[in-house]
């Protein structure tokens, strides 16, 4: 029994692992194929084989790859962390390849790398292009080194840049940031080439811009992460949950392997939405429709050196805190930066207000008047809302006084006791208002004995008249048989609700007695 329980868990154990070693052997491009197709569609291009293009480049003109994302330094140099769902294949393998008139395609590669772009920087901007297909035929990365004259070796134009001011390189989210492409040439012309891609021991690093000298001029703190390998990962099912690049903390985990295997046959996709024959391949020299301007810049790419990098003209952040994590701090919500701007500092408190001309004002206004004091209400005798202005009448008896304008400030001896005024009813430039009339309360109405006033009765029906009956048939009465002889006479009495006449009750006498 015991044999039998350790052979099921060391199937159990045992199982699930070979299987997935299995899975990593055989990942080849048809993994693409599979999981790539609900967010774009394929199509078999002339010269480059079966590539994607996704949904939201057909419906939005504008969109461009390496654009919805961040850029963190990890182990391996710059890697790009996309928002997009599709960007665990399309920014980490292959190249990127724009259309006249269709917009980007993707092509694959089956080398993972962690971006595979161009960097410039220079001055206050930093760019970077996706790598076009070197030449026709299958995209493949021979492990040569890609360095600063990748744009004249990729002939890479100013439209494939993505340029954001070099505060900026650090935002969380660098799609509000990039410039308009119409720009772009301004932007090469002070900036030079600093792509570094190399490949050791089969793993590719991306060393473009010093990480340290963008760091003292980033606004925000550019992000530090630890890049690692899920080698045991589920690929079916983590494809399914969206999982095959994550962020967990301040590390990076993939879980698609490191190198594509190459199909034994012929592969392709389920679906292929069109054939492509004879692509016109832009590569982003459509926005210098002038050939002298185009000379220029590809003479000045050509004789460029990455050690002539101009300093940006903002001041460093030499105490930058470091500690931050740019991927929880939320955007700035204004878009596009002017040229001439400056690093954001807290606003200056607003200087005072000018003090007034005292020249210029009379001296009411120049000096702020005290509150006038308080006088006693003038008396009845005197007309209402006025104030005597000037000295009173002499009274008789006594020397005439002079009244204290209520605005001045007196410096004598203390004033006289203030008399009370006489007690009045009401001033007279201000009429009492009449009292509102009693309420009278209304006549109280007698209750009628009879009924509530609010129940009428319904008139009282008189009986009909009655109708007389017809005179009952008069009774048929018998005749009599005759009198007996000497005998009485008997008369039967009808039955008749009538009691009978008394009359009719007595007796007759016998005839004869």
């Amino acid at each position: 029994m015991k044999r039998v329980i350790l052979a099921v868990t060391f199937l159990a154990l045992v199982l699930p692992a070979l299987r997935r070693a299995e899975a990593g052997v055989e990942v080849s491009v048809d993994f693409f194929y599979d999981n790539l197709e609900s967010d774009g569609n394929w199509v078999e291009m002339e010269d480059y084989g079966y590539c994607w293009q996704p949904s939201v480049a057909v419906s939005n003109p504008l969109w461009r790859p390496y654009a919805d994302g961040y850029w963190a330094y990890t182990d391996v140099g710059w890697t790009w962390v996309s928002y997009e769902d599709f960007g665990w294949a399309t920014y980490h393998y292959g190249r990127w390849a724009h259309l006249h008139d269709r917009g980007w395609f993707w092509v694959p590669g089956r080398e993972w790398g962690p971006a595979w772009v161009s960097w410039r920087t220079g001055g206050d901007y930093v760019g970077w292009a996706p790598l076009p297909p070197r030449g026709i035929g299958e995209v493949v990365y021979d492990s040569r080194p890609i360095t600063g004259r990748v744009d004249v070796e990729f002939d890479i134009g100013p439209d494939y840049y993505n340029f954001v001011d070099v505060r900026y390189i650090g935002e969380p989210v660098l799609r509000e940031r990039i410039f308009e492409p119409n720009l772009n040439i301004t932007y090469i012309t002070e900036t030079v080439n600093v792509t570094n891609i190399t490949c050791v021991n089969s793993t590719v690093y991306n060393y473009g811009p010093d990480y340290d000298r963008l760091s003292r001029y980033s606004t925000r703190p550019i992000r530090r992460m630890t890049l690692e390998h899920d080698a045991n990962a589920d690929l079916n099912l983590t494809a399914k949950a969206k999982g095959l690049t994550r962020v967990r903390g301040d590390k990076l985990i993939v879980a698609v392997p490191l190198t594509i295997q190459k199909p034994p046959g012929l592969v392709a996709p389920k679906t292929v939405k069109e054939k492509i024959t004879k692509p016109t391949l832009e590569h982003g020299w459509g926005g210098v429709p002038e050939p002298k301007a185009q000379a220029d810049l590809r003479h000045k790419m050509k004789n460029e050196h990455p050690e002539n990098v101009l300093p940006p003209s903002v001041k460093p952040h030499d105490n930058l805190d470091t500690t931050q994590n740019p991927a929880t701090i939320s955007p700035p919500r204004d878009k596009g930066v002017n040229k001439d701007a400056r690093p954001e500092v807290a606003p200056a408190a607003p200087p005072p207000p000018p003090l007034p001309n005292r020249e210029a004002r009379p001296d009411s206004l120049v000096r702020r008047p005290l509150p006038p004091e308080r006088v006693a209400p003038p008396t009845l005798d005197s007309p209402p809302n006025t104030r005597p202005m000037g000295p009173l009448p002499p009274v008789s008896g006594a020397p005439p006084k002079l009244e204290v304008p209520p605005d001045a400030r007196s410096k004598g001896p203390p004033p006289p006791e203030r008399i009370a005024p006489p007690k009045v009813d009401a001033p007279p430039d201000r009429p009492t208002r009449p009292h509102p009339p009693e309420r009278v309360a209304p006549p109280k109405l007698e209750a009628v004995p009879a009924s509530p006033p609010a129940r009428v009765m319904p008139p009282k029906r008189e009986a009909p008249p009655e109708v007389p009956h017809p005179p009952r048939p008069p009774e048929r009465i018998a005749p009599f048989p005759g009198p007996a002889p000497n005998g009485p006479v008997k008369t039967d009495v009808p039955h008749s609700r009538r009691p009978p006449d008394q009359r009719e009750m007595a007796p007759s006498p016998a005839p004869g007695r």
